[in-house]
């Protein structure tokens, strides 16, 4: 069976191939996305820190194209709410990193020394100056950093709009679609096949298919390019907020919402495709935060939930072109997936 030729098919429905198919549609371009399973990946999982400064270990092409899209969220962020009504949580919150010893602020101090040369917004601060930012934070906290131009976003929030304003442009999305292979011809991507056969063409693929995609055919990828790493999350759901940045601390890190609710997370373990949470996480998790947040101690706990983040040997994703002509990829994000959404 044939589908219909369009002028890309994007494969996988994560953040970066909705991204992607609604800038190619607002480009007048023809666009069918292949999902497997909605909701399966990281995107849906992931805790929304937009935190190009807490994530860097130093400066470097992908420090530089990660602080370049925060630069954009705003624009994205209002765009979907203009194109879909949808509120998807952007709130320039800052965030703050924490150290529970001299040594370990100190150590945070020279880790963020380049960002302080290169103009980034940077605060060092003791632990009195980090609690009177967050006064949640236990006494125990000797000072870190602030990072003032640092954001949170909703990621389920952020998926609905992104689907909801590509359907608008006109992209197609194909549920249930399990791509088995890129197709090839002539040296170069003409679609893909589906496991049941069915062939959905186009005059450009792009490969956003997050931790499974180096398990295509034909895609040019290693077999081990890109695996999957588990995190895990918690969420608790305190009475009244506790907190209203994001905080990286010894063990954990929290991600606060608007209505009070703190992600408390996440793992970093290779097991496969399994996303089940396990009692040991839970606890490790719910150890770190309550050690960081006291307050905290009496939150029920919400949910709890794992996502798969695309994992590569280097760290960096994998983007743009490669051997395969008509070919383009856009994963390997790992903890950066929706942080890049924007570009």
């Amino acid at each position: 069976m044939h589908a219909p030729m369009s002028d890309v098919v994007v494969i996988g429905g994560g953040v970066a191939g909705c991204a992607s198919a609604l800038a190619l549609a607002r480009r007048g371009l023809s666009v069918r996305v292949l999902e497997r399973n909605p909701g399966e990946g990281a995107s849906w999982a992931a805790a929304g820190i937009i935190g190009p400064q807490l994530e860097a270990a130093g400066d470097g092409p992908l420090a530089r194209l990660c602080l370049a899209s925060r630069a954009l969220y705003p624009e994205l962020a209002a765009s979907l709410v203009e194109a879909t009504g949808i509120d998807v949580g952007f709130r320039q919150s800052g965030a703050l990193r924490v150290a529970f010893t001299a040594s370990g602020r100190d150590e945070i101090a020279r880790e963020v020394a380049w960002q302080r040369e290169a103009g980034l917004a940077v605060e060092l601060c003791d632990g009195d100056a980090a609690r009177a930012r967050a006064p949640a934070l236990c006494d125990e906290v000797a000072g870190g950093a602030w990072f003032e131009d640092e954001a949170r976003i909703d990621p389920p929030s952020l998926m609905r709009a992104l689907r909801i304003a590509a359907e608008r442009a006109g992209v197609q999305f194909r549920t249930g679609a399990a791509v088995r292979r890129v197709l090839v011809e002539r040296e170069q991507a003409c679609g893909a096949q589906l496991e049941d056969g069915t062939k959905v063409e186009a005059r450009w693929t792009v490969l956003a298919a997050g931790s499974w995609s180096s398990l295509l055919e034909a895609s040019g990828l290693a077999p081990a390019a890109v695996r999957p790493a588990r995190g895990q999350i918690v969420e608790l759901t305190p009475a009244s907020p506790v907190l209203s940045q994001v905080v990286y601390g010894p063990g954990c890190y929290l991600s606060p919402r608007d209505d009070g609710r703190v992600l408390v997370g996440a793992t970093m373990e290779f097991a496969g495709y399994v996303t089940a949470v396990t009692s040991r996480a839970v606890r490790d998790l719910l150890t770190a935060a309550l050690r960081l947040a006291p307050a905290l101690g009496d939150a029920p706990i919400g949910r709890t939930w794992a996502g798969l983040r695309p994992h590569t040997n280097d760290d960096l994703p994998i983007l743009g072109g490669g051997e395969i002509a008509r070919l383009v990829f856009a994963t390997g994000h790992f903890r950066n997936g929706v942080l890049l959404a924007p570009v």
